[in-house]
């Protein structure tokens, strides 16, 4: 692994950034197609995100933020749950 990232750190980056640009929104895009369709579009949308992170400081602060709520939503759907199964 170490040796891919040496390799792909010595790829100028005026080549290396609009190739990153160009998976990651690809990915990001597959993701939002997939959100109402059956399949994995959030995971998708996630992995774009970090694609972009490698290269650019914003997708890593748009990708913070979406971890970020993925967690509040997962807390809330906990606390729910437990309170659904109290009244259960």
């Amino acid at each position: 692994m170490d040796s891919f990232k040496r390799y792909w750190k010595s790829i100028p980056a005026a080549v290396r950034k609009p190739l990153v640009f160009i998976i990651g929104t690809f990915v990001v895009i597959v993701g939002l197609v997939l959100l109402p369709l059956p399949g994995p579009g959030w995971l998708i949308i996630f992995g774009g995100f970090a694609i972009l992170a490698t290269e650019f400081a914003a997708a890593e602060k748009v990708r913070s933020w979406l971890v970020d709520q993925m967690k509040l939503a997962l807390e809330k759907t906990k606390k729910a749950w437990a309170k659904f199964k109290r009244q259960a």
